[in-house]
């Protein structure tokens, strides 16, 4: 268990950053897929809906990691409240994940068609939603603690939800792609924020135990 915690705290920081970068890939892959190539793709692999998820399933892994990373880093400097932010954050990153598996072995193995309906609906606004609302919680604390970059904290926050709006509001599609990117790139770059500010703390706590550790020096 030590030996896992320490570990999330190694890798959480990259890991906030690559699933901040994946996350943006994932969703420039898609509007190429199924829309700036959509006839191209059509009938092949790369047009299938378990193909997309190869990458989707990936980024979202990864940012589980970078979560649970941020989470163990405030541990005890947020209250109940941001916590519930971050058990849905995790809940919809997971969620996207099983989902998403799901879907890539339903497709490959059964068919296309089969993954649409309610497997659809589970791996894409339920787990949206889960990781929206949380991570609106979870950003509007760390950016009122300021434990964390702020512009991180924020960009975590609005991103999410901005993104959300618009689907909802059903300008999902091809003619509101500048917000919808605007959006996504928000998320990744405020994930890749909160990552680079948890390397820095973590180095600051490594050079706080370096100097901890050392002999005091000997009184002539």
């Amino acid at each position: 268990m030590k030996e896992t915690k320490e570990n999330i705290a190694r890798y959480g920081g990259p890991a906030a950053i690559l699933g901040g970068a994946m996350y943006v890939l994932a969703f420039v892959a898609t509007f190429l897929i199924y829309s700036a190539f959509k006839e191209q793709a059509k009938g092949t692999f790369f047009g299938e809906h378990a193909f997309i998820h190869i990458i989707d399933v990936a980024a979202f892994a990864v940012l589980f990691v970078g979560a649970l990373a941020v989470l163990r880093s405030q541990a005890g400097r947020v209250g109940r409240i941001a916590k519930a932010g971050f058990f849905l954050t995790l809940a919809g990153f997971g969620l996207s994940v099983i989902g998403g598996l799901t879907i890539i072995v339903v497709g490959l193995a059964v068919s296309d068609e089969a993954t649409l309906g309610i497997l659809d609906v589970v791996t894409h606004p339920l787990a949206q939603l889960l990781y929206t609302l949380g991570s609106a919680i979870m950003g509007v604390a760390l950016l009122r603690k300021g434990t964390l970059p702020r512009l991180g904290a924020l960009l975590v926050a609005a991103g999410p939800v901005a993104l959300f709006a618009l689907f909802m509001s059903g300008n999902g599609n091809v003619q509101a792609v500048v917000p919808i990117m605007a959006s996504v790139v928000a998320t990744g770059l405020g994930w890749a924020v909160l990552g680079h500010g948890l390397r820095a703390e973590r180095a600051a706590s490594s050079e706080r135990e370096e100097i901890a550790g050392r002999p005091e020096p000997a009184v002539r």
